[in-house]
C-alpha cells in the first residue's frame, strides 16, 4: 500500500504540488531541517509536478504538507503517535523559526482548502458504513493494541487499527459497544478518542489522524446529537470520563533524539562527504533531491543542534556518520 502523500508549495501567489505512494514514510524527516532544505529538495526534478486536479485519495492519504512561503506557514500532518507528534512540533518550532506551524486535522483536505480549491478535487469516501469493523473483526484471543478509546460515562472500550473511525459509524456504534474489549487500565496512549453521552445525545472527539471534516459532517451522521471537537486535546475526554491518560510529554526527550537520528539517517547519504558512494548514473536520483540542499556535515550539525534544543545531549554528526555510512 505504501504511504501516500502530497506536498504543495505556494510562492509568489502561485502553487504547485508533488506526491508519491511512499512519500509519507519520510515526510517528517524531510521537513525537519527547515524551510530552505525542504524547498530545495521539493524543487528538483526528483519530484515531478502533479496536475492541479491530481491528488491522493483522501481516505488513504497518510501524510501531506503545504509549505506556504508567502504566509510563512507550514500546514502538515503525518502518521505518528502522541509523544512523537509533541516532539515533532517542538523541533519544527525551532527549525522553522519565524513560521507558523499548523496541524492538518482534516488531513489532505486542509491543504486543498488552504489553496482555495473546490472540495470536489478530492475523491472522498461516503460515511455510509454502519459496521465498526468493516474489513477485519479481531477475534477473542487477539491482544488489544490500543489505537483509539471510546468512553461512555466512566466505562472505556478499546479499538485497534482495524476499526473504522467510530464517529463515521453513527448511532449504530452504540449497539456495537458491548462487543468491544473493555479497558480497565490504559496500556499506552491512544491516538484518538470519542466520548459518548447517550442520555444527553452529546459526543466529543479528539484525534491525531485525519477526521475528514468531522465538524461539518457530524450532524447528518448523528442526527439530534451535538459534537465537541477537541483537536488533539485528550483532556476533554479525560474530564468527561474521569479517565487518567499517561503523560505523553514524559517521552519527548527520547522522541526528539530519535527524530534527530532519523533526520541524519535520511540526509547523511546525500552529503558531499559521501560523494564517493553516489551512483554514477544520473538517470534516477536515489536521494530524492536532497543533494540540492547542499547540506554537508557542518550544516547538518547546526540543524541537529537546533532541532534537539538546549539542555539535551548532543548528537555529533561526524561520529554518527561513521556508524551509518
Amino acid at each position: 500500500m505504501g504511504s501516500r502523500a502530497n506536498v504543495a508549495v505556494r510562492r509568489d501567489g502561485t502553487w504547485v504540488h508533488h506526491g508519491s505512494n511512499g512519500l509519507g514514510y519520510s515526510l517528517d524527516a524531510w521537513l525537519a531541517p527547515g524551510p530552505e532544505p525542504a524547498l530545495a529538495m521539493f524543487g528538483t526534478e526528483a519530484w515531478p509536478v502533479w496536475e492541479p486536479g491530481q491528488w491522493q485519495w483522501e481516505s488513504t492519504c497518510e501524510a501531506a504538507a503545504l509549505i506556504d512561503v508567502d504566509a510563512r506557514e507550514l500546514l502538515f500532518f503525518v502518521d505518528i503517535d502522541v509523544t512523537g507528534r509533541l516532539a515533532l512540533l517542538e523541533a519544527y518550532g525551532r527549525t522553522w523559526d519565524g513560521w507558523t506551524i499548523r496541524w492538518a486535522y482534516n488531513g489532505l483536505a486542509d491543504v486543498t482548502d488552504a489553496l482555495g480549491l473546490d472540495r470536489s478535487v478530492l475523491d472522498r469516501d461516503p460515511w455510509d458504513n454502519t459496521d465498526l469493523f468493516k474489513w477485519h473483526r479481531p477475534g477473542p484471543g487477539e491482544q488489544l493494541v490500543l489505537d483509539r478509546l471510546i468512553t461512555v460515562g466512566d466505562v472505556a472500550y478499546g479499538l485497534d487499527h482495524n476499526a473504522e473511525d467510530p464517529w463515521t459509524v453513527g448511532p449504530a456504534l452504540l449497539d456495537q459497544l458491548g462487543d468491544l474489549p473493555r479497558v480497565d487500565a490504559l496500556p499506552g496512549m491512544p491516538r484518538g478518542g470519542m466520548h459518548l453521552d447517550p442520555d444527553g445525545r452529546a459526543a466529543g472527539v479528539w484525534s491525531l489522524g485525519p477526521v475528514h471534516h468531522l465538524t461539518e459532517r457530524f450532524a447528518e451522521r448523528w442526527p439530534g446529537w451535538t459534537l465537541e471537537f477537541w483537536e488533539d486535546r485528550h483532556a476533554g475526554q479525560a474530564a468527561r470520563s474521569g479517565w487518567r491518560f499517561p503523560d505523553p510529554a514524559a517521552g519527548v526527550d527520547d522522541a526528539i533524539r530519535r527524530l534527530g537520528e532519523r533526520v541524519l539517517d535520511h540526509w547523511l547519504p546525500a552529503t558531499p562527504e559521501n560523494r564517493d558512494e553516489w551512483p554514477k548514473s544520473t538517470r534516477l536520483d536515489p536521494f530524492y533531491g536532497m543533494r540540492a540542499a547542499g547540506l554537508a556535515f557542518d550544516g547538518l550539525q547546526r540543524i541537529v543542534d537546533v532541532l534537539l534544543g538546549p539542555g539535551r545531549e548532543p548528537i555529533v554528526v561526524a561520529e554518527y556518520a561513521k556508524r551509518v555510512l
